[in-house]
């Protein structure tokens, strides 16, 4: 607060009532910010005498300095690389250097988080590495300093290769920069390549799939290009590692016979190609003839969905089992050597291992898609009441239920007893149906679905994108206000939660067309909401509330969680200050200094401060010129 009130003194353009304006909104406080600058004259980015290059530039630098006050390192690097980002069209070296004393600052931080022992693989993942946010943002900027500071932290003592390091290191190294690959697809593909690349050095994972699918939503040639390296790189490594590559050339959405299945959906403009599926099918031929003649590695075992700890040797003729319909239908010429390859390599296995698999000679398919009749159907049969729920519940949550209507998913919901899951469900249903009918803009529909649903947090959120909905439609604003003021009473209800506070920064966005007064003020009561919550963060919950209701299995014996995801976006404080700057600089500057949380306020400046130098950038407007009117 200090250096911006220093900033504000020793701006010689600010107009003397606008400068006492916002000193006396910082006495006030947040509630009554506005109705301070509300005796001056709104002025948008383009008129404000506050809003120039000059000071946008400062104000930049002003957050820089802010951020040294930060207690959180993550907090102050984010800060750091927004900064960065911002002057490197003003000043290159300047913005070089704060992305460095970020890179710095990212680097110590991972070397704290790695000292922490106690901690699990999985849970370090869920860490964000900094380093990698920094790469990430300085790959947008320099693709070569990008690719020197991965080189450099692939080096470093805490990532170098050494007989003391364990494989989770390496498989957590391969998982944060494929992720960061993955991130940074859509708007910079080549530096996301470079990224991912560098992963090629550890093992693969189901990461691998995950990437190469969403390359090829960009670019199916790249991501053609990147599986074959990748081919090449995994050819004799562990089948543990091999089989990943499996699933991209036949399009298979899910990773099987591998350590860890996962799912990730095929992309709708996905082309096969058929020269890949051959190179694998040849490639995992030719290493179940070495398999054949050199047994495989007894270090190469490992759990997969299906089957317990076994050698690579069964989930090799797994992948053979697995492969054999495609091979028939797209390769035939391959179809004699793979079965052959088949029953060698079973009769090699122990009488017990061939029990747990097939018998020799039968024919292996893929098991059919069921419908979701026939998967409830199936449930129903189950003598015992808690799998038969908890096959009900998979259904409506795997199966793509979207093609049933309502009243027969909500009918198979309303077979099960268990009130806390059926109640789940039906939340679940009713949200994810609101929310389609609101995309295909069957707004009555989803006004009605929305009425179902019993979460104040979600009804807000889809009422908002109702009323957004209606009033960028061609029928009466009328009916889009109201369902807006839905929206904001029951947000208001909720309290002091992210998902609150991005209804109203909504609710305040679209307000600005409509009424700028109303605008203001709901601003004001996000922020209001914003500085209830403890250290605010509005990216560490994915924009997605999550409900997870006890899952019982056979015999009553608890079998873990469901999880049923409610995913609500909206914006973040910095966006929604940008873009309210541009209706009203002076006032939106103003309410940003009741933040009371040090980090969302540096955030919201930096995101005002873009939008003066955006309009820095445009040419003047052109009056008007006169015409002369014709003489009598």
């Amino acid at each position: 607060m200090h250096t911006l009130l220093c900033y504000l003194n020793r701006n010689q353009y600010l107009s003397r009532k606008l400068t006492c304006a916002l000193l006396f909104a910082l006495l006030l406080g947040p509630g009554q910010a506005q109705q301070a600058v509300s005796q001056s004259k709104p002025a948008a980015v383009g008129e404000s005498s506050l809003c120039n290059r000059d000071n946008a530039l400062e104000m930049i630098k002003q957050q820089i300095e802010f951020s040294k006050t930060f207690d959180s390192h993550t907090r102050r690097i984010a800060v750091l690389i927004r900064a960065a980002d911002l002057l490197w069209p003003y000043g290159e070296d300047n913005a070089r250097a704060v992305f460095a004393e970020a890179f710095e600052l990212a680097a110590e931080n991972e070397k704290e988080n790695a000292q922490k022992t106690d901690r699990a693989m999985l849970q370090r993942l869920q860490i964000p590495d900094q380093r990698y946010v920094v790469i990430r943002s300085v790959a947008k900027r320099d693709s070569e300093w990008a690719r020197a500071l991965t080189k450099k932290m692939l080096k470093s003592p805490n990532d170098v290769e050494t007989p003391m390091r364990g494989s989770s290191e390496n498989l957590l190294t391969a998982a944060r920069l494929l992720d960061s690959a993955y991130q940074m697809v859509p708007t910079h593909i080549n530096a996301a390549l470079d990224l991912a690349r560098a992963s090629l050095n550890y093992p693969a994972s189901f990461a691998l799939t995950r990437f190469l699918y969403r390359v090829s939503e960009v670019n199916q040639q790249a991501a053609d290009q990147f599986y074959a390296e990748a081919l090449v790189v995994y050819s004799d490594k562990p089948m543990r590692e091999f089989l990943y590559l499996q699933a991209f050339p036949f399009g298979w959405s899910e990773t099987i016979n591998t350590p860890v299945s996962s799912y990730h959906p095929v992309p709708i403009n996905f082309v096969f190609n058929q020269s890949l599926q051959r190179r694998f099918v040849q490639m995992l031929l030719r290493r179940a003839q070495q398999a054949l003649q050199v047994p495989l590695d007894e270090g190469d075992t490992y759990r997969s969905a299906n089957v317990n700890l076994m050698p690579g040797t069964v989930h090799l003729l797994q992948s053979l089992l697995l492969l054999e319909p495609q091979v028939r239908a797209s390769l035939p010429d391959l179809l004699i050597p793979l079965t052959q390859t088949r029953e060698k390599i079973l009769v090699t296995l122990t009488v017990e291992t061939q029990r747990l698999l097939l018998q020799p000679g039968r024919e292996i398919s893929m098991e059919p898609n069921q419908t979701f009749d026939e998967q409830v159907e199936l449930a129903q049969k189950t003598v015992d009441v808690n799998e038969c729920e908890d096959m009900i519940a998979n259904a409506v949550l795997t199966t793509s239920s979207t093609r049933e209507t309502v009243a027969i998913v909500v009918n198979a919901i309303d077979k099960i007893s268990n009130a806390e899951l059926r109640a789940a469900l039906l939340e679940w249903v009713y949200f994810h149906r609101a929310t389609n009918a609101v995309q295909e803009k069957r707004f009555e529909e989803a006004e009605r679905l929305t009425s179902r649903v019993e979460g104040l947090e979600q009804r807000a959120y889809l009422h908002s994108e109702i009323a957004r909905g209606l009033l960028n439609g061609s029928v009466s604003q009328t009916q889009g206000r109201e369902v807006l003021d839905e929206a904001i009473a029951e947000a208001r209800k909720v309290g002091a939660t992210l998902f609150a506070a991005r209804t109203l920064l909504t609710a305040a966005n679209l307000y600005t067309k409509m009424d700028r007064g109303r605008s203001v003020s709901l601003l004001s009561d996000a922020i209001n909401c914003i500085n209830r919550v403890e250290a605010p963060d509005f990216s560490s919950d994915d924009q997605t509330l999550e409900k997870k209701p006890e899952r019982k299995v056979r015999g009553g014996q608890y079998g873990g969680e469901y999880s049923l995801r409610f995913y609500m976006p909206g914006p973040q404080p910095e966006t929604a200050f940008r873009e309210m700057a541009k209706i009203d600089f002076d006032t939106t500057l103003a309410q940003s200094i009741a933040l009371t949380d040090k980090f969302q306020r540096a955030l919201t400046t930096l995101g005002m401060a873009e939008s003066c130098l955006a309009q820095s950038q445009q040419p003047p407007k052109a009056k008007p010129k006169k015409v002369a009117r014709p003489s009598a």
